[in-house]
């Protein structure tokens, strides 16, 4: 690759000073005096830091996401959501700073996301890559358990995930990670991944002595893995697709996960007790892409117990699922610009199945424009919201516009 300065020296240094590890990993090669360890430095669409024997080759990205919504913001839970006053506003949802890559052997990945807007280390974790069957990951990251949550918030289809995913996700937590590909290119091609975490959120110490357990499988039964990545930007010759079941098993005092912090469904209480819930939760999901068409769905089931009766007299059973596709237009009409994808998603949640008429549905149709992948995109979607009132009987519904872009440099 041909080799060129980054022409802002200025944001360089700003960014070598924001991430201690990157401005060790600098340090380190500089004390060097072996030429193969001198730092090259270039960009195209991001500032590549690479010495030149490829020990270490590290990506500095900034992101930005800015959104336009009205009437409300997030996705509405209650029907007091959905008969709030109408909002619409403007807002800088992700400003965020990475650096990933390769660090002192190319089998050493390092991944580092800062959030701006609040001021938060968002992922900080190491994996070891000596294998591709068996490789080790530890620090802050993702739990590896829907796809949906794991596949990061710039790569999405839609403005953001659906509600399915505010009941059942376990976000960001922090422990070690067991995973790996066996049978690579075959009809038995699978991906495992074991997680062990504190569960007790993203920055949460562990309260006990329980831990937060996660496993995934994942049958990549046509001998390609589906890139995490929503669509087929990529216009796949021949179909990819995917088959996996996940599960996962956590004691603490919290019901639900989220990027800010851990809470509670259904307005639950926090529990005085340190393993007060139980949470047992398992999932299935599909993933296809061929053409430029995409899909994929993901259906969960989660039981809460209140181990010590205070909060919840029997287990809370709560189901939910969600089914999306998209495709390129320019793929049937020649005429249509290829920058252009269209999709849809259906989602709903039963909060509570031991309640009739409770459902919660999201009915979606999106717009998406490339500039560059997703790297640079312009998203509109035009969602309703339906809540079912079970003691009226009635559904309460309001529909939703928003408009989004999203660059990463």
């Amino acid at each position: 690759m041909q080799t060129k300065h980054h022409p802002c020296a200025k944001l360089l240094i700003s960014a070598l000073a924001v991430s201690p590890l990157l401005f060790i990993s600098a340090a380190n090669a500089a004390s060097e005096h072996n030429p193969e360890h001198d730092i090259d430095i270039y960009y195209d669409d991001l500032t590549h830091l690479v010495t030149q024997d490829g020990n270490t080759h590290l990506k500095i990205e900034m992101r930005l996401q800015t959104r336009f919504s009205t009437p409300f913001e997030s996705n509405p839970k209650t029907i007091d959501d959905l008969q709030a006053d109408a909002i619409s506003s403007f807002g800088l949802n992700r400003a965020r700073f990475k650096v990933g890559g390769n660090f002192y052997r190319p089998w050493i990945k390092l991944k580092y996301e800062y959030d701006l807007n609040s001021s938060q280390t968002l992922d900080a974790r190491i994996t070891l890559e000596h294998s591709e069957q068996f490789q080790f990951r530890f620090g802050r990251m993702k739990a590896h358990y829907n796809p949906e949550r794991v596949t990061s918030s710039k790569d999405q289809q839609f403005v953001d995930r659906s509600m399915v995913n505010d009941y059942f996700t376990l976000d960001r937590q922090q422990g070690i990670s067991f995973l790996g590909r066996l049978n690579k290119g075959s009809a038995l091609d699978l991906n495992y991944l074991f997680d062990v975490f504190n569960g007790t959120g993203r920055e949460g110490d562990n309260e006990n002595d329980k831990f937060m357990y996660v496993a995934r499988l994942q049958s990549n039964f046509l001998g390609e893995k589906v890139s995490s990545a929503m669509g087929d930007l990529r216009i796949s010759q021949k179909p990819i697709a995917h088959i996996a079941v996940a599960a996962s098993t956590n004691e603490s005092r919290y019901t639900r996960f989220s990027t800010s912090s851990p809470t509670q469904v259904n307005d639950l209480p926090e529990h005085d007790e340190s393993d007060g819930y139980k949470l047992e939760q398992w999932m299935v999901d599909a993933a296809y892409r061929y053409q430029g068409f995409s899909f994929q769905a993901e259906y969960h089931n989660k039981d809460i117990t209140d181990q010590y009766n205070v909060n919840l007299t029997e287990t809370l059973n709560m189901t939910g699922y969600y089914a999306q596709a998209g495709f390129f237009p320019h793929t049937l009409m020649a005429n249509i610009p290829e920058q252009l994808e269209l999709a849809a998603r259906y989602s709903t949640v039963d909060p509570d199945t031991s309640i009739d008429g409770n459902d919660q549905r999201e009915y979606l149709v999106a717009a998406n424009w490339f500039f560059n992948g997703h790297r640079s995109k312009l998203t509109a979607d035009i969602g309703r919201y339906e809540i079912d009132d079970e003691l009226t009987d009635n559904t309460v519904a309001e529909n939703r516009v928003r408009v989004q872009y999203d660059v990463s440099f």
